[in-house]
């Protein structure tokens, strides 16, 4: 069986010792309010743009299937040029 072994009671004392580090409560204000500005002109900088529109629906649609055709070209260039250098 494993023997538990006790940590020193200096140790204990040391960390008993140690302070809390919560901000004040006027600085916790200050800074929930200064969040919440920010949210809330965030939520208006969205409002004011809108809908991305289908342009940009498109353009996440064909991107995949774009990069997905190059690299299929990719594949067929490396297979080909291996098969020129093996001579198959």
């Amino acid at each position: 069986m494993t023997e538990h072994i006790t940590p020193p009671d200096d140790l204990l004392a040391a960390v008993a010792a140690l302070g809390s580090h919560e901000p004040s409560p006027s600085r916790d204000a200050r800074l929930r309010a200064r969040c919440r500005a920010l949210l809330a002109e965030s939520r208006r900088h969205e409002a004011v743009r809108g809908e991305p529109g289908w342009r940009f629906a498109v353009g996440l649609a064909l991107a995949p299937a774009i990069v997905g055709a190059l690299c299929g070209v990719y594949l067929f260039e490396v297979i080909s040029r291996a098969l020129q250098l093996y001579r198959f």
